[in-house]
C-alpha cells in the first residue's frame, strides 16, 4: 500500500474537509432535550444597589458579576434594552465584496469563477443575521464568544457562555480564545453538540480507557479552530466588560422614580378626619370619657373607606388631605430617563423625548453611535475575510461593510448613484447602498436580462421618473428637501412650521 505524504496546504484543505462533515452533523443544533430537560440557559439574579456600587469600584474583580447583571437588565429593563439592541440594529450590514489583490496577468475566466465561489460563500454565511447577533451579544457582555458550524449549504454561529472562554491571543488582527472544557463536567450530555473536535479534546483533558487515553489536566483550556471572538473594548485586552457598565446604576434610578411616584399617588388618596371635644371655656371635656368614646366609634363605623383615618382632638381641627402640591412629581420619571440616556451619551431624541427639537440636531447627535456599532462590526469583517483567505483561492477578494445607518441609508445611495452616474466603478457599491447582497446582484442580473429579457423586449424604454417624463404641472417650485433625500436645518423647520414661504 502506497503512502502519500502530504504537503501543509494538503493537510489544512483535508482537515478542513473533515472538520466540515463534522459539522455537518450539527446542523440542526439542540438549544433544548425535551426528552431528558436539559439545556443550556443561565439564571441571572438581581443585585442590591450597595453590592452593584461595590462592583463597579473594582471591576476586574467582579467582570462575571457585572457581565449577569447586564443580562439580567437586558431580560428585565425596556430602557437597557433598548439601548443595546438601538446599537446593534443602527447599522444596515450591507456588504461588498471585493478585489484583495488582482496579479497582472489575470484568467477571466478562473477569476470570474472565483469570483462566484466567494459570493456564494458569503450569502451562505449570512452575515447580516450573524454580525446583527455578535454585534448585540458583544454589546450587553464586552465580549462574543462563538462557534462556527457549516456545511456545503449553510453556517451558523453559536453563541458560548463567556464565562467559560478568554482570551489568549491575536491571529491575523483578530482574537483567539480558549475554552474551559470544566464546563462539561457538569454539562456532558452537550458535549457532541459542540462538535467532535470538542469530544476529542475533553478525552485529551479527562482519558478515556476505552480508547486507552490517559487524563492530562494541564489540557483544561481548549482552543477551538472554529471559534469566533468579538470584543467592545480593544484597548484592553484582558478585561471584557459591557458597554454601559456605567449605567447599570441608572437603570434603577429610574424605577426608584416610578416607586416614588407610586407612593405619592397612594398618599393622594388619604384622609384624616378629625372630630373636635366639646370642651367648657376651661378647656374641661363637657362629655365624659364613655360618651365621647361611643361618638367616636359611631363615626368610624360609618367611615366605609380605608384611605379615611378618624381621630379625637380638642383642638379644632376639619381634616387632613396628604395629596401632593408639587407640580413636578410626574416630571420625576421623565427626568430619571433623560439622565439614562444622557449618561449613556445616546440622544434621547431616538427613544421619543418630549423635549424633540430638530431632525438636523438628531441627524449631527447620531454619527458617534454610528461610529461605535461600525468599530465593532469591522472586527467581525476582519474575522470572515481571514476565514475566506483560508480557502486558498487564485484570486484573492475580501468583503467590505458599508457605514451605512438607519439614518444616512438615503445620503449613501444618492452619493453612490450620482458617483456610478458618473461613470466611477461604483456600480456594484450602489446596488450594496440598496440593501442586495452580491449574489443577490448576479443572480437578479442574469433573470432580469437573460432569462425574463426585461431589459430587451419588456423594458426597452426608460422606466419613468422625474429624469425622463416631461413637466405638464403649471405648479412651480423646486422639489423638497425630502424628495432631494437632504436634511433641513433649524431654520428651514421654524420656516416651515411657521408657513413662512406661503406669501412669497
Amino acid at each position: 500500500m502506497e503512502v502519500k505524504n502530504f504537503t501543509e496546504a494538503e493537510k489544512n484543505a483535508l482537515l478542513e474537509r473533515y472538520a466540515r462533515m463534522s459539522f455537518a452533523n450539527l446542523k440542526k443544533n439542540i438549544l433544548q432535550d425535551l426528552r431528558t430537560n436539559s439545556n443550556e440557559s443561565v439564571l441571572y439574579k438581581k443585585y442590591k444597589r450597595e453590592e452593584i456600587i461595590k462592583f463597579l469600584e473594582t471591576p476586574q474583580k467582579h467582570e462575571k458579576e457585572i457581565r449577569e447583571l447586564s443580562c439580567f437588565l437586558y431580560m428585565v429593563s425596556s430602557h437597557y434594552r433598548r439601548l443595546v439592541d438601538y446599537y446593534g440594529l443602527i447599522l444596515l450590514y450591507n456588504y461588498n465584496v471585493v478585489p484583495s489583490r488582482i496579479p497582472e496577468k489575470i484568467d477571466k475566466k478562473k477569476y470570474k469563477q472565483s469570483y462566484l465561489k466567494i459570493i456564494k460563500e458569503c450569502d451562505k454565511y449570512g452575515l447580516r443575521q450573524e454580525a446583527i447577533k455578535a454585534t448585540k451579544i458583544a454589546i450587553r457582555d464586552g465580549v462574543f464568544f462563538g462557534l462556527e458550524y457549516e456545511s456545503e449549504d449553510s453556517y451558523f454561529i453559536k453563541p458560548i457562555q463567556p464565562q467559560y472562554a478568554k482570551i489568549s491571543g491575536i491571529e491575523d488582527g483578530t482574537y483567539t480564545f480558549e475554552f474551559d472544557l470544566n464546563y462539561f463536567n457538569k454539562n456532558k450530555n452537550l458535549l457532541e453538540m459542540y462538535g467532535s473536535e470538542f469530544v476529542r479534546a475533553y478525552e485529551q483533558y479527562k482519558g478515556n480507557k476505552d480508547k486507552d487515553i490517559k487524563p492530562n489536566k494541564d489540557k483544561r483550556w481548549y482552543e477551538p479552530k472554529n471559534g469566533i471572538c468579538i470584543k467592545v473594548d480593544e484597548t484592553d485586552p484582558y478585561y471584557s466588560l459591557p458597554l454601559f457598565t456605567g449605567l447599570l446604576v441608572e437603570v434603577f434610578s429610574i424605577d426608584d422614580a416610578k416607586m416614588l411616584q407610586k407612593a405619592k399617588k397612594e398618599n393622594d388618596n388619604y384622609k384624616a378626619l378629625s372630630a373636635e371635644i366639646p370642651t367648657d371655656e376651661n378647656g374641661i371635656p363637657l362629655l365624659s370619657f364613655e360618651d365621647n368614646q361611643k361618638w367616636f366609634n359611631h363615626i368610624c363605623d360609618n367611615v366605609d373607606n380605608s384611605g379615611i383615618g378618624v381621630f379625637m382632638s380638642p383642638f379644632k381641627i376639619t381634616d387632613f388631605s396628604f395629596a401632593s402640591t408639587k407640580t413636578s412629581d410626574d416630571d420625576d420619571i421623565t427626568a430619571a430617563q433623560e439622565n439614562f440616556w444622557m449618561s449613556s451619551g445616546t440622544s434621547s431624541l431616538i427613544f421619543g423625548s418630549a423635549k424633540a427639537t430638530s431632525s438636523s440636531s438628531l441627524t449631527l447627535s447620531v454619527k458617534p453611535d454610528e461610529q461605535i456599532a461600525y468599530d465593532i462590526l469591522l472586527q467581525f469583517q476582519r474575522y470572515i475575510n481571514k476565514k475566506l483567505k483560508k480557502m486558498n483561492m487564485e484570486y484573492g477578494f475580501k468583503i467590505e461593510f458599508t457605514q451605512q445607518s438607519i439614518f444616512n441609508n438615503s445620503e449613501y445611495v444618492d452619493r453612490y448613484a450620482k458617483a456610478s452616474s458618473s461613470g466611477l466603478p461604483v456600480k456594484s457599491y450602489y446596488a450594496t447602498s440598496l440593501g442586495l447582497s452580491p449574489s443577490d446582484v448576479w443572480n437578479m442580473t442574469i433573470l432580469e436580462e437573460d432569462i425574463l429579457c426585461l431589459a430587451k423586449d419588456k423594458w426597452v424604454t426608460p422606466l419613468v421618473s422625474s429624469n425622463t417624463m416631461s413637466h405638464s404641472s403649471e405648479e412651480g417650485g423646486r422639489p423638497t428637501s425630502e424628495e432631494s433625500g437632504t436634511q433641513i436645518g433649524d431654520a428651514g423647520e421654524a420656516t416651515r412650521n411657521s408657513d413662512g414661504n406661503d406669501n412669497r
